[in-house]
């Protein structure tokens, strides 16, 4: 029932009470009379809203126009909106005209419905004829304009021209409205339709109902006697639950009890076996810990010895390379003593020589004196020579001011020379150093890193010397434990199995022997 989902027409009145009663339906008669008052009523108003509204409108138009004329006012012309909106009816009068007829010609046809419970309706309207409106619309503006010439004989020819466009304007409006009439006819035809496919529909519905009422009958008759038939089968399943439970306990209890005495007997042969076997391993136990005891300590004896030896050897090569670079350092120190030796003597003979040129030069300089001082006695109360005596006087003092800056300068330049022979001299002796040093460091990282490897693989074999001494503790303290065991006899007693308490589930305990833990662990093997 809830498969019809279409769209309903606007005219569609359900039918509110439907009564089904024992695959039976019954439906009220009065739905058809009311769809048919719906129906008059929406083609009443569309004909007053489509037909009478517009041509009161135009009436009143015409009335205000005239008035207007004969008030002596100037006519004004018509508003915008009157103008778009005669446009906009004639854009739609034209293409419908094509279609008009068939509209026409298709509601005398469809408008007449027949039901099983309704009389034939008639026509809710006359057919609109297109070409009779165009005919009786080319009339009119003929016999207007043969009436014309006789009223337009007078002088009020634009009263006449604005009374045409009125009229004009009217059968446009008739047009348009025309037009709207028979979609309002189109929408109403459609409904109708509707309505028939959905009573139609509705009736196939509360067939197919009835029908399923029937099948749930079948079914619910079908349901009872299963359940009948399951009650009956669950009867016969207890009955031979009950009887399978007591003959499988039956069963359960001889299996216990022949499953006792044959564990039993099991039972005292691996004990025996197990006997046998810790015998057996004791005495391999004792023979693996001597044999790791004596191996264990000759291990320990060789890594003490490499030990010793890689130790004494690292300490020789150490001081050997200590040795060598020290000797290579006092070496060094005495070139370096050497040489600035002999810096120290060339320039003590570079002294030497240049105080020897001064004392040579200074002699000069005084002989020259001596010879001027007799030629300017000889020469006395002279001008001329009183004027080079002066002359030679301010030149004796200007040639020793002179001959002092030279050697002043002269010795500047010596030092000078000596700063930079042994700046030369320190530079490269600085390089050499610091050459040497560099290799002095290069050589104690090498040294120190050897230590610390040395040192780390006496950390590892230290730590290796006392796992080792750890697993020595262990396994002595293991075997002390094994022979206090077998001492004590705890293999050698055998544990009875407990007779079976009378309960309802029959059950019994068997107990593994001790030693069995003991079996199952396998031997620690050395390092």
């Amino acid at each position: 029932m809830a498969g019809y989902t279409e769209l309903r027409s606007c005219t569609w009145t359900e039918s509110t009470a439907l009564v089904f009663n024992n695959s039976s339906v019954f439906a009220e008669g009065s739905t058809a009379t009311s769809c048919d008052l719906t129906l008059l009523t929406c083609f009443l108003i569309g004909s007053y809203r489509f037909c009478i509204v517009p041509l009161l409108a135009a009436f009143n138009g015409i009335k205000g126009n005239l008035w207007r004329i004969s008030g002596g006012g100037t006519p004004k012309p018509l508003p915008l909106k009157s103008g778009v909106f005669k446009a906009r009816l004639i854009s739609t009068t034209r293409p419908n005209n094509g279609t008009a007829k068939v509209v026409s010609n298709s509601t005398t046809s469809s408008l007449r419905r027949t039901a099983s419970a309704r009389y034939v309706r008639p026509t809710l309207g006359t057919p609109v004829d297109k070409n009779k409106s165009k005919a009786s619309s080319e009339q009119q503006p003929l016999q207007q304009q043969t009436s014309r010439p006789k009223k337009n004989n007078g002088p009020n020819t634009p009263e006449t021209d604005r009374r045409d466009n009125d009229i004009q304007h009217l059968k446009e409006l008739l047009a348009a409205s025309n037009l709207r009439f028979e979609a309002v006819a189109i929408v109403l035809q459609q409904s109708l339709i509707e309505r028939d496919e959905a009573t139609s529909q509705c009736s196939k519905l509360s067939q197919e109902l009835v029908g399923l009422k029937g099948e749930l009958v079948c079914s619910t008759h079908s349901s009872q006697h299963l359940e009948k038939e399951k009650e009956e089968l669950r009867v016969a399943l207890d009955d031979a639950l009950h009887s399978v439970q007591g003959k499988h306990q039956r069963e359960l209890a001889q299996l216990e009890q022949r499953l006792q005495t044959f564990y039993q007997a099991e039972w005292d042969k691996m004990h025996l076996s197990y006997q046998e076997e810790a015998d057996r391993c004791r005495t391999l136990m004792q023979q693996q810990v001597s044999e790791l005891k004596a191996s264990h300590e000759v291990m320990k004896q060789e890594l003490e010895n490499s030990y010793e030896e890689q130790l004494h050897c690292v300490i020789g090569q150490y001081e050997k390379s200590l040795e060598e670079l020290r000797r290579v350092h006092d070496e060094e120190l005495q070139s370096l003593d050497k040489t600035l030796k002999e810096a120290e003597a060339n320039v003590s003979g570079r002294i030497k020589e240049l105080t020897e040129e001064n004392n040579y030069l200074i002699e000069k300089l005084t002989a020259e004196e001596n010879r001027r001082m007799e030629a300017a006695e000889k020469s006395e109360k002279d001008l001329h020579t009183l004027y080079l005596e002066q002359e030679l006087e301010s030149l004796k003092v200007v040639l020793d001011i002179k001959t002092k800056q030279l050697h002043q300068q002269e010795k500047k330049l010596m030092e000078i020379d000596i700063l930079m022979e042994k700046n030369m001299k320190l530079d490269e002796n600085l390089r050499k150093v610091q050459q040497e040093n560099e290799d002095f460091k290069a050589r104690m990282e090498r040294h120190s890193a050897l230590s610390r490897q040395l040192s780390s693989e006496q950390a590892m074999l230290q730590e290796t010397l006392q796992k080792e001494s750890k697993v020595n503790k262990r396994l002595s303290m293991e075997n002390e434990e094994l022979l206090w065991k077998l001492h004590n006899g705890d293999l050698s007693s055998p544990r009875k199995v407990s007779p079976t308490s009378s309960s309802p589930s029959h059950s019994f305990n068997l107990q593994a022997p001790p030693s069995s833990g003991f079996f199952s662990s396998s031997p620690v093997s050395p390092r």
